[in-house]
């Protein structure tokens, strides 16, 4: 058993729990990283509860289900009964029987081992790394891989591309909260990127653009892409001050699918031509950024996964645009509420 998993490894197990399709050691997984890691104890309830609510009802109504989805974000209850209660009003109308048969499949504490072992230790929060919801029948089930807006964790390792799985890292940057007439599309707190430059990086001189990246393990999720029928969605927010007249930003996100071999040679490299090896590659148009601070700007790419993908490489930028401005740093650009997700399209030809 893996005694020093990853988040990533770690969401893709307890992903496997709640599916039903759990490989050897992943409940006992879990359940050691709850009882070593008290902060994940809430995580995971609310991510069972939001399971349960989606399994309630087949083909609930929209409203029923925008109603019911609100309710899990209602303080914890006392118990998961009275959760069940919640959901069981929001949903549409049904016969006392089918409520009751719902009800019990969709009883979070009789699912799997897994509960046998945590029962006594998960206490309820939502889970804002991995969460799953259900959209039109063109894309079936999504999972959002990482949803961050910068409210929890360390600020992002100053090391260029990712020495680490599941952790931001890249050129300066600072987490920060409201400054310079910005304040964060949502919570507190957002990314402030800084320079165009990080440490040892072996050539600074004329660096202009500003990145973050993260690696972000898939291999758990093949089942989902494994027939070349899966689309990796990254979207992201940028804001900045009122800058003078003279001067133009530009941002972007790009997603690289990458194989284990590549992804892990990758880690901390410098001068790395990722484009060159990715299985495929996928960048958002480039989005000039305004200079009124309280409009975010909304940025986003996809891409359809190689079935033997392993890791999503992300790359979120900023640059400065014209030529003659261009210089390392940057006097107050912002980045939030970064979302990758996993969906459904029909597999090509």
């Amino acid at each position: 058993m893996n005694t020093n998993p990853t988040p990533d490894e770690l969401q893709a197990a307890l992903t496997r729990l709640i599916e039903g399709e759990a490989e050897p050691h992943d409940d006992a997984l879990v359940a050691e990283m709850l009882r070593a890691r008290p902060e994940l104890r809430e995580q995971l309830r609310q991510q069972l509860q939001l399971d349960a609510l989606l399994r309630l009802e087949a083909e609930p109504t929209a409203e029923a289900f925008v109603e019911s989805v609100a309710a899990r974000t209602q303080p914890p209850a006392d118990d998961e009964a009275a959760f069940l209660r919640r959901v069981t009003a929001a949903l549409p109308t049904a016969s006392s029987d089918a409520v009751k048969k719902r009800s019990f499949r969709g009883n979070w504490l009789s699912w799997r081992p897994l509960t046998a072992a945590i029962a006594g230790i998960v206490l309820g929060m939502f889970c804002t790394s991995m969460v799953f919801a259900y959209v039109g029948p063109s894309l079936g089930k999504v999972l959002t891989l990482l949803q961050d807006s910068f409210e929890s964790g360390p600020a992002p390792e100053v090391t260029g591309l990712p020495r680490e799985i599941g952790k931001w890292s890249g050129d300066f940057t600072e987490i920060v909260g409201e400054q310079q007439g910005v304040k964060p599309a949502s919570g507190k707190k957002m990314l402030r990127f800084l320079r165009a430059d990080y440490e040892g990086k072996l050539k600074p001189e004329g660096s202009y653009i500003s990145d973050v990246y993260r690696l972000v393990d898939v291999r758990g999720y093949r089942r989902e892409f494994g027939d070349g029928g899966a689309v990796a969605q990254l979207s992201a927010v940028f804001d900045a001050i009122a800058f003078p007249a003279g001067e133009s930003f530009d941002c972007s996100v790009s997603l690289h699918a990458l194989d284990a071999e590549t992804a892990l040679a990758l880690r901390g490299k410098q001068n790395a031509n990722i484009a060159r090896e990715s299985l495929a590659m996928a960048c958002s148009n480039r989005a000039r950024l305004d200079r009124d601070p309280k409009t975010w700007q909304p940025v986003s790419a996809e891409v359809r996964l190689p079935a033997h993908t392993d890791f999503l490489l992300i790359r979120i930028s900023v640059d400065h645009s014209a030529k003659s401005q261009r210089r390392v740093t940057f006097d107050g650009h912002y980045l939030d509420d970064v979302r990758l997700t996993l969906g459904r399209r029909a597999p090509l030809p």
